[in-house]
């Protein structure tokens, strides 16, 4: 199985290649509803090899954007091993991580409908304490008891 793409954003010419669909840019409200299968790709910089430059080496630190809309819409990601959050897709059996975008076609290729099922229940019940605002609330909590210190 070939890796298939669906991208979104805006400006982008990608007609060589055959495996990347472009969808358009959609408003930030609206974009949640277009994000409703296969997983989402957590991936910066400009070599398919490793995350490099400025913005790969951003993942190694921070919590992307893309991360929190594919979550927050309920879908399994496949991050950079290297990524501050591949931990965190890991612990929680969120999706996968990989270390260049060549492996996806392997990586893809082992996962079960079973598994990728559990990926999505997953990512669902994530989706639910993103939107609650569980995850920033224990942030403040936290950051509260540090203050009172």
């Amino acid at each position: 199985m070939d890796a298939k793409f669906n991208l979104y954003g805006l400006n982008f010419t990608l007609d060589a290649y055959k495996n990347v669909e472009y969808h358009g840019a959609f408003p930030a409200d609206e974009i949640p509803n277009q994000l409703n299968s296969g997983f989402g790709l957590i991936w910066d910089g400009s070599s398919i090899e490793t995350c490099d430059g400025a913005f790969g080496n951003y993942l190694r630190y921070n919590n992307p954007h893309k991360l929190s809309l594919y979550l927050a819409s309920a879908l399994p990601v496949i991050i950079w091993s290297q990524a501050a959050e591949a931990s965190f897709i890991i612990d929680n059996n969120l999706g996968l991580t990989i270390d260049s975008l060549n492996d996806l076609p392997k990586v893809l290729n082992k996962v079960t409908k079973e598994e990728y099922e559990h990926f999505a229940i997953n990512a669902r019940e994530v989706a639910k304490k993103l939107r609650r605002g569980d995850f920033t609330k224990v942030a403040l909590k936290k950051a509260v008891k540090a203050l009172e210190k």
